[in-house]
């Protein structure tokens, strides 16, 4: 089998057979041999070292580096440690640009194709998924509104119920690199943050560290994204409009991450018109309007995405945030 053949059949297997730049990255990140063992798995150690006629303890070794270059992922099963390799596009995208020893090379490769191949793959995934696979988390909110906020639409609560958190560098503004947003706010929670920890891509942090990280991305003008389900949640992002690969793709009418449940209201008559809002907003959703003879804020309920960015920096507190979907809105 050739060279070619074990990285187009690893681009197959997260559902790329037509991409010309992941065969590529793969190559770029493993080797024939390599790339040989990640399309024998799912499997234990044992069952790999026989297949591949090694010692157990020599696999062992192979199977760590792979796990530390972010593309083999592993499970705790009644048989033993499950082996696997990266379940789709996003996976590999995530896990591997965190590989600590990734090349300059290999950053540059996946920007190329997060600008020639991503959008049209991400069209057609958007157009067959359910919903959306994260959702944007609404900044925390007063006292006298928290009674309307599930717990997995506030992050402290995320953070305080996951048991251990981790903070990593955002993959997306790693590759990109078209703001001066800071890099090391991508927050791994639970589960996330075990496997953060254990492959050595992030570092252990406790809440009120992971709470600091929060509130200053808000101040930079950060959005909070997590995974759309209400459970269970790996990840909090904190997402800019110039890197993100889901944000950057909302212009051209692909949706692959939801809004919250909350609309931002602006309240005309404590509204100065002083246009802090219109700059904050990452969605286009805030414009200057006519009222009673005064130009005020107003909030296209199309385009909001429900992030709170507009209401912590208001300086007359004219912005309130409204539960306008039900708590069915977020899968269970």
């Amino acid at each position: 089998m050739s060279q070619k053949d074990v990285y187009t059949q690893l681009a197959e297997r997260i559902f790329m057979p037509d991409s010309r730049l992941l065969p590529r990255l793969w190559r770029m990140i493993v080797d024939e041999e390599e790339a040989r063992i990640l399309l024998a798995t799912p499997a234990t150690a044992e069952a790999l070292a026989q297949e591949f006629g090694l010692p157990l303890e020599e696999m062992e070794k192979k199977l760590a580096v792979l796990f530390r270059k972010g593309v083999l992922f592993k499970k705790d099963k009644s048989g033993g440690i499950v082996y696997r390799t990266c379940r789709d596009v996003a996976q590999f995208h995530d896990a591997s640009i965190l590989w600590p020893e990734a090349p300059k090379e290999y950053y540059d490769l996946w920007k190329r194709y997060m600008k020639e191949e991503w959008p049209d793959f991400a069209r057609a995934i958007s157009q067959v998924l359910p919903k959306p696979f994260t959702r944007v988390v609404p900044v925390e909110q007063p006292v006298e509104a928290r009674n309307r906020i599930l717990a997995c639409e506030d992050v402290e609560r995320i953070l305080r119920d996951s048991g251990r958190v981790a903070v990593t560098k955002c993959t997306c503004r790693l590759i990109e690199g078209n703001c001066d947003k800071p890099v090391e706010v991508c927050l791994q929670v639970g589960k996330g943050a075990d496997y953060a920890i254990e492959r050595g891509s992030g570092r252990e942090i406790d809440v009120e560290e992971a709470m600091r990280i929060l509130r200053s991305c808000e101040e930079a003008g950060l959005v909070h994204v997590t995974m759309n389900r209400a459970s269970d949640s790996h990840i909090i992002c904190n997402c800019c409009g110039d890197c993100c690969m889901t944000f950057t793709l909302i212009s051209k009418g692909i949706s692959l991450c939801d809004p919250s449940r909350f609309l931002a209201l602006v309240d005309p008559g404590k509204c100065s018109g002083c246009g802090t809002c219109l700059e904050r907003c990452l969605f286009g959703a805030v414009s200057m309007a006519e009222h009673d003879d005064a130009e005020v804020s107003s909030v296209d309920a199309a385009k909001c995405m429900g992030c709170g960015l507009c209401q912590i920096t208001c300086p007359e507190g004219a912005i309130s945030m409204k539960a306008v979907r039900e708590e069915s809105f977020i899968p269970s």
